[in-house]
Order: C-alpha cells, then sequence, then structure tokens
C-alpha cells in the first residue's frame, strides 16, 4: 500500500521538499463560503498524464484547541456543506473546478476540510460499495492528499468575546470565528498599550493567550478581522460572568 502525505498547508509543501513530487495543486488552500452561499476550488494538473481524483469531506470539531477533530460529513444534516463532483479526471495540464455549496447557514460558523486525493482508474470507476480487490502489494510510489480548509458563514453573524479573570483564557461567544490582530492593555484614563496577538478563536471555543494574566482591574481591547466585513475592527474584551 503506497504512503499517503496529507497536505494541509503550502508552507507544509515548501518546507518538507514536497513540489517535486505532487503531481496537483490544489487552490486555494483555505477558503470561505459566505453570504453567497457558494465558493469553488481549483484542482491543477502538473502532470503529463490523465489523474484521477477522489474527493471527500469532513467537518472540524473543536478547531484551533486541543480537542480538534474530523468526523466524517452527514450529507441528511440541515447545515451540511455540500462538495460537487465528489470525483474528477484532470487531464494532462488542465484545470477543474470543484463547487462548495451551503444547503443551509449553521447557526455558528463551521469549518470543514476538503480532500483531494489521486486514485488509480480501477478505483476511481468502482462504485463506493464495491471492495477494492486490486493487488495493493504490487502499489509502490508516494500518494500526495490535499486538503482545504473551509469555512462556512453563519446565519446571524454576532461578535462576542470575554476573558476569564484570573487566567490566560478567551472564550468565543458569537457565532463567527476571531481571528485576532492585536491585544490591548487600558489604564483608568483610557489610554491602551496595545502589543500584536496571532490567535484565532473559534466559536464556542477557549483558547490561552501566551504570556497572558487577564485581572478584572484591567480593562482590556481587542482588534480582530472580521472575514464577512473584510476589516478589522475593534471592540472592549469584558470579564466573563461566572455563575
Amino acid at each position: 500500500m503506497p504512503q499517503r502525505i496529507v497536505v494541509c498547508a503550502v508552507f507544509a509543501l515548501i518546507f518538507f521538499g514536497l513540489p517535486s513530487q505532487a503531481s496537483m495543486m490544489v487552490y486555494p488552500m483555505e477558503t470561505e463560503v459566505g453570504k453567497n452561499g457558494a465558493a469553488q476550488i481549483k484542482a491543477l494538473s502538473q502532470s503529463d498524464e490523465v489523474q484521477f481524483i477522489k474527493i471527500s469531506l469532513k467537518k472540524i470539531i473543536n478547531p484551533g484547541t486541543p480537542n480538534e477533530k474530523e468526523i466524517h460529513a452527514d450529507i441528511s444534516a440541515g447545515e451540511s456543506l455540500v462538495v460537487t463532483p465528489q470525483k474528477l479526471a484532470l487531464t494532462a495540464g488542465g484545470e477543474r473546478i470543484v463547487r462548495l455549496v451551503s444547503l443551509a447557514f449553521p447557526e455558528k460558523e463551521t469549518t470543514w476540510r476538503v480532500y483531494f486525493e489521486s486514485v488509480s482508474e480501477n478505483t476511481f470507476n468502482k462504485a463506493n460499495n464495491e471492495k477494492n480487490s486490486e493487488n495493493r502489494t504490487a502499489e509502490v510510489g508516494v500518494s500526495i492528499v490535499w486538503g482545504a480548509l473551509v469555512h462556512v458563514a453563519p446565519a446571524e453573524s454576532i461578535v462576542s468575546l470575554k476573558y476569564n479573570p484570573g487566567s490566560a483564557e478567551v472564550i468565543n461567544e458569537g457565532t463567527i470565528r476571531l481571528p485576532l490582530r492585536e491585544l490591548a492593555i487600558c489604564n483608568t484614563t483610557g489610554e491602551c498599550s496595545w502589543k500584536k496577538e496571532t490567535s484565532t478563536v473559534y466559536p464556542g471555543t477557549t483558547i490561552r493567550l501566551a504570556g497572558m494574566r487577564f485581572s478584572s482591574e484591567i480593562k482590556y481591547r481587542v482588534k480582530y478581522y472580521n472575514w464577512l466585513k473584510n476589516a478589522t475592527e475593534e471592540i472592549e474584551l469584558p470579564a466573563n460572568q461566572v455563575n
């Protein structure tokens, strides 16, 4: 059975020197399904031969946390993301477009990964419920699986970020992910000292900010990128009121 290498970011390709082995490229490696409910990803051939590509979809649970994991997508779910086509033949030097459509906007932003895997013509032509009877011991080489990250917008965009006093934790109680840009510590006169912050907090998750410890006696502000508005915004960071 050939070794499978999952490529989930462009920097992995550059760092490990995989482009020389890759016969296909996927672009973009990260995309968003906004209020229009659709997006697309291109598969680009870098081969002199026809390639057969299988496409699969997984939902990411607890993204950006130590508990992050992927589960198979449930197409019957009302908030599911649909990918079409689910397999394609990529001609030498050609390109194909894969479309992403949100059946319904979720309550909170969801995160997915779309996988592109080059397979044999035999595997490509088999029905999903057929067993692969190929002699796997005869297969050699490296199979590179591309994983493109997809974010799906919520039905309503709500920004709500709070900190837990006495800790380094911030929790996103809103409905969209918040890529933080800067964090400020402010005095009683409203003057703020800003420092760079590059963490991303997904809806319903809590993360720890390195080198930080929040105090309820200090005022804080944050700047974050709002991808739905394509703008950097600033808000107060209040304390989380724990009952």
